[in-house]
């Protein structure tokens, strides 16, 4: 049974959550509510009180992924849960439309892990649903109206008053029924769900244009430009970071250091991570920039009344690796993902070198599980039982009147999406800023880990690709007979620090730096917090 506090699932018969340990007692009040809502949804889930026991996700493991592949089948889950969650939260749809589709000339957001092409068709699906239950609801609406003004003359309107307001309700639980059971029926439930037959745009050429788009940055884009202060929008929070330099004069045992260029750094260490038995990880060369610094660059914006490149040759980042810049910033990216795409995390790394020194950064970042309500839909047959529906016929009840007066608000904004997109253009052209701000995959994660053994995962991750890191720039800096003493102190320091849980999902990461020039900064206290990226706009 699942906690409906942290989203657990547990036995039957449990007496305490075997994941935030609140006893049964106490969830048996919140289990009796029988479903699962997230935070302005319109059409919660209606999980049943006694689900069946979780079936195991089926193993897709297969040759883990290099350097530009793409492993499908780890984001098949994330990705259905994704489009369950914008096709009953029809607040979270709304922001993936306006704030990704709608937005022609800003970047788009990474979405790790997730197919944000088929997440974008069911969430226009879900929009055009939305958009005519408005319209009945208005038209009914407007019915009630004159069904008041006329009540007076004649029963005969007071009894169609009585009608149209059950033909609301009904439209409001038909919309209902729709957006749980319908849609579980048609493949969005485990074993069912196709990507390949995902809703398409219908008769939208706008639509259209911006997921292709959007499929060309996913599939060929290794650019990021972003506009808040994180530059890693799209991969989660930043959990930590360090650096540090080797002094490159510096020969071992009184030998001559050899010369080598930056280039040839970046090289072997990307071949080192690539001989990782890690499933499913992915090392790329990826470019960050901010959408504030691209207006004049015609490297990352062809057109000022257009929109910025997604994708750059592989030259451009070569010499910026050896020529670097301080606004335009190459990073070897190290993806990871687990949980069948639940838990993603990335380790950036940048290397620079001058005459006398090779400087070394890296970042880690994470993006926590979904929220536990987007997994509801696992929980729903095609039918409703005698429960669940009565549950809607009460939900129905309440929500007729809100959506009634609501209905006016939805069908006004979608008559005004063409003005809209304009003044998202005047926005960019005033402020200059075509950075990315939003990430659906950010806005619907949650804000605590849900499973224990989570937290070590991601650092299991952070340190394999740590320490692979280090131990090819030793191998790396003694082929060039440079001395790596320092190098080797440091890694210990780095890569062995002391991790702690606290409580209900907290985690603290103690992280020390010893010795000359050495310096580790903790971003972010992992306290539960993290699901959200300061760099990548969230649907609250």
């Amino acid at each position: 049974m699942r906690c409906p506090d942290c989203g657990h699932e547990n036995p039957a018969n449990y007496s305490f959550c075997g994941s935030c340990g609140r006893p049964a007692t106490a969830l048996a009040a919140s289990a009796s509510m029988g479903r699962t809502r997230t935070p302005g949804s319109q059409a919660p889930v209606f999980a049943d009180d006694h689900p069946a026991p979780p079936v195991a996700a089926p193993r897709t493991e297969a040759v883990p992924t290099r350097s530009g592949g793409r492993d499908i089948n780890r984001s098949h889950d994330v990705t259905r849960y994704l489009c369950a969650a914008v096709n009953m939260n029809d607040n979270l749809a709304r922001a993936a439309i306006e704030d990704v589709l709608e937005e022609q000339h800003r970047a788009i957001a990474v979405t790790p892990g997730a197919d944000l092409v088929t997440i974008m068709k069911y969430a226009l699906a879900a929009d055009r649903r939305r958009l005519i239950c408005d319209v009945l609801l208005l038209v009914e609406l407007l019915g009630l109206i004159v069904m008041i003004f006329l009540a007076s003359r004649s029963a005969l309107f007071g009894a169609m008053f009585l009608v149209l307001l059950v033909a609301a309700w009904l439209t409001v639980f038909i919309y209902c029924y729709i957006c749980n059971f319908a849609s579980a029926a048609q493949g969005l439930r485990q074993g069912k769900f196709d990507p390949g037959s995902a809703p398409a745009p219908a008769h939208d050429p706008f639509a259209e244009r911006q997921l292709a788009r959007i499929s060309s940055a996913r599939n060929m884009g290794n650019v990021t430009v972003y506009s808040a202060f994180s530059p890693f929008v799209g991969y989660g929070s930043i959990q930590s970071s360090w650096s540090f330099t080797v002094d490159v004069t510096r020969g071992e045992d009184g030998a001559e250091p050899m010369p080598f260029t930056v280039r040839e750094v970046y090289d072997h260490v990307k071949e080192s991570l690539n001989e990782l038995d890690v499933h499913g990880i992915e090392v790329t060369d990826r470019l960050f920039v901010n959408g504030r610094d691209i207006y004049a660059d015609r490297r990352f914006l062809p057109d000022p009344k257009g929109r910025p490149v997604s994708q750059v040759d592989d030259e451009v980042l070569r010499t910026l690796m050896s020529a670097p810049e301080e606004r335009a910033r190459p990073y070897l990216a190290v993806n990871v993902g687990g949980w069948q795409g639940d838990l993603v995390v990335t380790v950036f790394v940048r290397f620079l070198l001058s005459r006398t020194d090779l400087f070394v950064e890296a970042a880690d970042t994470a993006v926590a599980p979904l929220q536990a309500s987007f997994r509801g839909i696992d929980e729903l047959k095609e039918t409703p039982t005698a429960r669940q529906f009565f549950r809607m016929v009460r939900w129905s009840s309440i929500q007729t009147l809100p959506r009634l007066l609501g209905s006016v608000k939805g069908v006004i904004h979608e008559l005004n999406s063409t003005s809209r997109r304009d003044r998202k253009q005047r926005k960019v052209d005033r402020t200059s800023d075509f950075g990315s701000k939003f990430s659906i995959r950010e806005a619907a994660a949650d804000n605590k880990w849900q499973r224990y053994f989570q937290v070590f995962d991601r650092e299991r991750y952070t340190k394999v690709i740590e320490r692979r890191v280090f131990r090819s720039l030793v191998e790396f800096l003694d082929d060039h007979d440079i001395d790596t003493s320092e190098l080797e102190s440091r890694q210990e320091t780095i890569v062995n620090n002391g991790v702690m849980i606290k409580g209900k999902g907290s985690l603290q990461v103690d992280q020390l730096a010893v010795g000359k020039s050495a310096s580790v900064n903790v971003m972010s206290r992992i306290r539960g917090q993290h699901g959200r990226s300061s760099g990548g706009g969230s649907s609250k």
